[in-house]
């Protein structure tokens, strides 16, 4: 028996993306500690489909593992540049502008609005373009050729699939679905099917995710999760979230296993340069309407209303911009990003990104809704105590060593934040804790525990663990639901 793990996601994404984030983040970790475990046997291989879906192509994983840690580590500015870009000054208003704050309202409110309008037609006219120059690119390059950047497909050399095999896939399978035509023939070949859930977001909150994402992870729920000879899952409530939307489409629940994340267990020993000269607090992930940073946004304004006695700490909103936050990048824009208490830190490297957590005061974690939150684990790997959201998944990956609040309660998350900044001995207390009773998750145990579920083999029939999911699952909410 082979267990093959297929690498397509991370090979698509990588193609465009820096470092990974969150899902490519949990599935390049797990099977570059898996390929590591294996050695050089042939229990464990790696592959791709070609463009057509219909065949599967052998992958050097070790190229691909290359290739990625080197896009990730490479730094777009040293550490220590970071502070060396303060917030742009406020524009010297124009001439026009002061003439039409001196006309009446009557004048001046039709004014703004045909100033805005224009300028959302400039904005939609830049992104039409985009799509017009991407429309016009080159297709995709035929299997035959490597991957740009990532010189890992082997596409010469075409995979058959032995019976009794397994196929994993750990990445977002949804957004390149597996064919009926090529499910069908896993089945007849007694080839069995691993998927990954890393959370239900798009199915239960479409609201935060865009259109094209919400159907296609709708009709994989439908077509190709009830198919699947084991789903791993990263928390016990993403078990419980899928068992819930499968439910209400009526579709079997496949047998299951719990798969947590492992974290950063090897973080740098070594202090890296402080990246900025003043206090902060340090909020890591993708841009996103879910992760509240808006809220956090709101929290500022009202800290620096109201400072407490031994200041403001900036606030770091490390990641990348994802998507539907063009109004919350424009209140940030707006607000001049506070007058500099809120900076931006785009994509950062992983050596930027351990300088950071370093350095910090705490880390701020204050997401609506995670199947897990992979920063938290990462937070206490470093030693940093963390002020989280106590929604969904995310007490199971803080435990008890996190401070929690109710990310839909500002006021409830304001109390929070201000008593850790305003006393630090209550922050440095959970980082004693986290130094004595934390143990850093390692990947290798979650690669070890992935494939002595793959080696058990259940057969496909075999009972859900009903010790996992217990009872009736009501429809799950923003936060509280931990």
């Amino acid at each position: 028996m082979t267990v093959w793990f297929d690498v397509e996601d991370l090979i698509r994404f990588f193609q465009s993306a820096k470092r990974p984030t969150g899902i490519q983040r949990f599935s390049f970790e797990v099977c570059a500690a898996t390929a590591h475990l294996a050695g050089q046997t042939n229990d464990i291989g790696f592959c791709r489909r070609n463009e057509l879906g219909t065949r599967l192509l052998r992958v050097d994983f070790a190229a691909l593992e290359a290739s990625i840690r080197a896009s990730s580590e490479h730094i777009l500015q040293p550490p220590a540049a970071i502070a060396a870009a303060p917030p742009a000054a406020p524009p010297t208003p124009s001439r026009l502008f002061t003439l039409a704050r001196s006309l009446p309202p009557a004048y001046r409110l039709p004014l703004g609005e045909i100033y805005r309008s224009g300028l959302a037609s400039a904005r939609a006219t830049k992104t039409l373009a985009k799509a017009c120059l991407a429309a016009l690119r080159p297709a995709p390059v035929p299997d035959s050729s490597p991957a740009p950047r990532l010189p890992a497909e082997t596409a010469s050399l075409p995979l058959s699939l032995q019976p009794g095999d397994w196929l994993v896939n750990l990445g977002a399978s949804w957004e390149r679905p597996y064919t009926r035509a090529f499910l069908d023939h896993l089945d007849k070949s007694g080839i069995r099917l691993g998927l990954f859930a890393h959370d239900m977001i798009p199915d239960l909150f479409p609201e935060w995710c865009t259109h094209s994402m919400v159907q296609d992870f709708s009709d994989w729920l439908e077509d190709t999760v009830p198919r699947a000879s084991q789903v791993f899952a990263i928390s016990n409530h993403t078990l419980k979230d899928l068992e819930f939307c499968l439910k209400r489409r009526n579709r079997p629940v496949p047998p299951y296993a719990l798969l947590p994340p492992g974290g950063n267990g090897t973080a740098p020993t070594a202090k890296l340069p402080r990246p900025l000269p003043q206090p902060y607090i340090l909020m890591v992930g993708t841009i996103e309407a879910r992760k509240n940073h808006g809220g956090m946004l709101r929290v500022w304004r009202r800290l620096l209303n109201d400072p407490p006695a031994n200041g403001v700490p900036c606030l770091v909103f490390a990641g990348k911009a994802g998507w539907l936050t063009s109004d919350l990048m424009q209140q940030l824009e707006n607000a001049r990003h506070l007058d500099g208490k809120i900076l931006f830190v785009d994509q950062p490297s992983e050596t930027q990104l351990a300088a950071l957590y370093q350095h910090c005061l705490f880390t701020l974690y204050p997401s609506l809704y995670e199947g897990w939150g992979l920063p938290v684990t990462e937070s206490l790997c470093f030693g940093k105590p963390v002020a989280a959201s106590s929604s969904s998944a995310i007490p199971e990956a803080g435990g008890s060593f996190c401070c929690y609040f109710d990310p839909d309660n500002l006021t409830d998350a304001y109390t929070k934040i201000r008593t850790w900044i305003e006393q630090p001995e209550q922050p440095a207390a959970a980082a004693a804790r986290i130094a004595q009773h934390f143990t850093p998750p390692r990947w290798t145990d979650t690669a070890r525990s992935l494939l002595h579920d793959c080696t058990a083999a259940r057969p496909a029939s075999a009972p859900m663990r009903a010790s996992k999911i217990a009872g009736e699952h009501n429809p799950p909410q923003h936060a509280g639901g931990g």
